[in-house]
């Protein structure tokens, strides 16, 4: 995610000891760490809450799929072939209709 090397880290914990001083530094340093387990933890929570929603989602949806396929297996087979809407006698071949016709 990141690339710090050893001597940018060094760089970033000198600049962070001259900004809060030495004093200050294991409050900081506490506070940082209750702040990444609270974010762990609304992680985790979050991750929980999409599971559980995943899975009522799922429970109606196989029904669903259940129903479905028992009314495709419980359907009597149907012929498929197509049918033609247009026949060779209902095609009038007196009159082209891509000729232009003639002015008189």
């Amino acid at each position: 995610m990141f690339d710090v090397g050893g001597g940018e880290l060094l760089l970033i914990l000198l600049v962070v000891l001259l900004l809060f001083g030495p004093k200050s530094l294991p409050d900081l340093a506490r506070s940082v760490g209750k702040g990444l387990r609270q974010v762990r933890k609304a992680q985790e929570d979050l991750t929980q809450q999409i599971r559980d929603i995943s899975a009522d989602v799922e429970k109606p949806v196989a029904k669903v799929t259940s129903e479905i396929n028992q009314a495709i297996t419980a359907r009597p087979a149907t012929s498929t072939t197509p049918r033609s809407s247009t026949t060779d006698s209902n095609i009038d071949s007196s009159t082209p209709s891509d000729t232009p016709s003639k002015p008189e």
